[in-house]
């Protein structure tokens, strides 16, 4: 893979994009965090330090003795051991004393004063017979050119000022953020591969979903079993429906064209057959018979495509509406069509449902009843049609079928045995397909002493 190829894949990657921006933050907390702690390292090795000198500078106090015993030759260089610097001044007339270097350390003023017994970190006093004591706390001064920490003592008769290099401190506090700096930089380097597994370890179902999903073939609308995170709980759930839909529309489209061909198969070759024979005989008789034959044949394919258009709209879920229904009027025209009498005996009527739907869906039901029990009952069966306030029913006398095969009727293409009239065998398919729109019972039944039967229950108005 090129590299143009892979930094694209890297950019556009939800895992890549999500561990970069993770271990970004994570860079830029360290940072903020590093800093932070080597400043403060730095304010606290510096209070310590100044405590130190404090420190120092009390117990040196405390030692000094009379001022004759404090008059010395002083020959060390100022700040030659680059250590702690002292001088002891006469506090009367400004004469140096004692001091650890040459030249020695000059007298500073006193801007701060306090009485011993108000400085609770403060030894007690060198001679309890002084009574003042001025106290010059620890302050950066420049003396031969670099950076000193001076602070002093006095009282009434003698004067202590004490050094100590700056550059201590520096150095000091420098060493320790140094290498507390150098602690966090390891932290991070072992913190990097650390976050990257977890990331990686922790997108890992995204990943599994991904691969799922982009090697699934064109053809395979099975469910994603692959485990997902609760925030692709919701993407999971609505491809699963979308491929339930797709699976459910492909298998409609293939009943359809199964259907089609199956059915239409055998008319479209007898008219063939019926027109070849037309065109090639000489007697007119056979020529009329035939041409009457292909046009039978032609109706019958024709009825073939209505019904199986009609039951794909069905099926599709096509909305079948809320109108009022006019049962009577319904019932009436379909035996009219049928040219079936309409009189109290083919036509009983005790009530009007009040079952709300598609006129159209329920006029195609009565004409596929009426239908069926004229192309199967037999010769000289008699329709007739029965509409109450619940129900509605539609029997005849004709041969009647047993009740063994009345689990079957749902079943495409079926035919009883010994059946012999032509047919579609698609209309109890449409008349369960509307009556389950409607949210009505179907069921068949015999007729005694012989025929067939279909009722409808409506359980309640809607």
């Amino acid at each position: 893979m090129r590299m143009p190829s892979i930094l694209s894949h890297m950019k556009h990657s939800l895992v890549w994009r999500t561990t970069a921006l993770v271990l970004c933050s994570t860079i830029v907390v360290w940072a903020v965090f590093s800093g932070v702690l080597v400043w403060q390292t730095e304010r606290m090795t510096h209070d310590l330090l100044m405590r130190q000198h404090i420190q120092f500078v009390d117990m040196l106090w405390d030692n000094l003795g009379d001022k004759d015993d404090l008059q010395t030759e002083h020959i060390h260089p100022f700040g030659h051991e680059s250590g702690m610097e002292f001088a002891v001044y006469d506090a009367s007339n400004g004469q140096l004393l004692n001091a650890s270097s040459t030249p020695a350390l000059p007298r500073q003023p006193h801007a701060v004063s306090a009485r011993q017994h108000d400085r609770e970190d403060t030894p007690q006093p060198r001679d309890t017979d002084a009574d003042t004591i001025l106290t010059k706390l620890p302050h950066d001064v420049v003396l031969n050119g670099s950076n000193w920490l001076v602070s002093s003592r006095a009282d009434d008769q003698i004067e202590l000022v004490v050094a100590s290099p700056d550059s201590n401190a520096n150095e000091l506090s420098h060493e320790l953020a140094e290498h507390i700096g150098t602690l966090a930089l390891f932290g991070l380097l072992a913190l990097i591969p650390v976050l990257y597994w977890a990331l990686r370890r922790g997108l890992k179902p995204i990943q599994a979903f991904t691969e799922d999903v982009a090697t699934r073939a064109a053809d395979n609308l099975a469910p994603i079993s692959t485990p997902v995170p609760t925030e692709l709980t919701p993407l999971k759930d609505r491809l699963n429906s979308l491929f339930s839909h797709m699976e459910h529309t492909i298998a409609r489209e293939q009943r359809f064209t199964a259907d089609a061909a199956h059915e239409l198969r055998t008319p479209l070759a007898a008219t063939r057959l019926q027109l070849e024979l037309a065109q090639s005989s000489q007697r007119p008789e056979t020529r009329e018979k035939a041409l009457i034959r292909a046009t039978s044949g032609i109706d019958r394919a024709t009825h073939v495509v209505s019904q199986l258009l009609q039951l794909a709209r069905l099926e599709h879920g096509e909305s079948i509406g809320h109108h009022a229904i006019d049962w009577v009027a319904l019932s009436t025209e379909a035996l009219l069509e049928a040219g079936l009498p309409v009189d109290d005996i083919h036509l009983h009527i005790e009530g009007q449902p009040q079952l709300l739907g598609h006129p159209l869906l329920w006029a195609l039901v009565l004409r596929n009843l009426i239908d069926n029990a004229q192309r199967y009952g037999g010769e000289g069966t008699e329709v007739f049609v029965r509409i109450s306030s619940h129900a509605l029913t539609v029997h005849d006398n004709g041969k009647g079928m047993p009740t063994a095969q009345f689990a079957r009727l749902g079943e495409r293409f079926y035919r009883p045995v010994g059946q012999t009239a032509s047919g579609a065998g698609l209309g109890w398919s449409i008349i369960t397909r509307i009556a389950l729109l409607h949210h009505v019972d179907v069921k068949p039944f015999a007729v005694e002493p012989h025929g067939f039967g279909i009722k409808f229950t409506f359980e309640s108005a809607s």
